[in-house]
């Protein structure tokens, strides 16, 4: 997997050769910035208030999971402009035949494109565990329930990056594959939503229960409780892999175009 190594330090290079890493992480940290301002307002609201017996239940680690789903769903905003450019740039400039003319096989370039952006998203959240520093210092956090959250939100990013990059490798066009993949990523969030009202049952097929299982809204919740679910990292890493597969099958097809 030499190939796919220097495919992700080429790329990794780039992006911080470009304001597209600074950008996004500028935009990243601002956003999250002004959640985790309102997080701490919520904290020393209810720690007031349990003072004089009132907001019973209230703890910091169910105000720390306001924090996380607020930031999964904040990176469906930044995913789009990390992976718009993976395949779609170069189909625009006509290197995506150089690319699979080289010395490297399809499933390489598929996954160096992947992890370079996978690690500067990676890297974001990181830098977010700075929150879990002051956290400590003002209470005792459940870190084990953080510490799940922080797995799924790895998972969740995985999911995000892996569509992104189908999208981005349908496209010549990095506009049109920003779009649509922060569509796509809306869509999935909403699905949660969706499904919770519908009853329509299609055969053996419950329609409901059936969108709400393909969102991954509901599967990272339960990280957020600390849950760790197999079946919920199952369908994360079926759905990065299975978006992987299909990106391959795209790319492949522009062999013989």
């Amino acid at each position: 997997m030499r190939g796919a190594l220097s495919i992700v330090k080429k790329e990794v290079y780039s992006y911080f050769l470009s304001p597209v890493a600074y950008v996004v992480l500028g935009v990243f940290l601002f956003m999250m910035g002004l959640i985790f301002a309102k997080f701490v307002a919520l904290y020393q609201q209810y720690n007031m208030a349990q003072q004089f017996g009132q907001a019973q239940g209230i703890t910091l680690d169910k105000l720390a999971t306001y924090l996380y789903q607020n930031m999964a769903f904040i990176l469906c905003f930044v995913t789009p402009f990390l992976t718009m450019r993976l395949f779609s740039e170069e189909k625009r400039q006509n290197t995506l035949e150089l690319l699979l003319t080289a010395p490297l096989k399809e499933s390489e370039i598929v996954l160096g494109k992947f992890f370079s952006a996978y690690v500067l998203m990676l890297v974001m959240i990181l830098v977010s565990a700075v929150y879990v520093f002051f956290m400590v210092l003002w209470g005792n956090p459940e870190l084990k329930i953080i510490g799940a959250t922080y797995l799924g939100l790895a998972l969740a990013s995985a999911c995000y990056v892996s569509l992104g990059a189908l999208i981005s490798a349908m496209t010549s066009s990095q506009a049109i594959a920003a779009i649509w993949t922060f569509i796509a990523l809306l869509f999935l969030w909403l699905l949660q939503t969706l499904g919770s009202g519908i009853s329509v049952s299609w055969g053996p097929i419950q329609w409901g229960p059936t969108l709400v299982y393909i969102s991954p809204l509901g599967h990272f919740n339960s990280f957020t409780e600390g849950l760790v679910h197999i079946k919920d990292v199952i369908y994360f890493v079926s759905f990065t892999l299975f978006s992987l597969f299909l990106t391959h099958k795209v790319v492949e097809s522009n062999r013989w175009r």
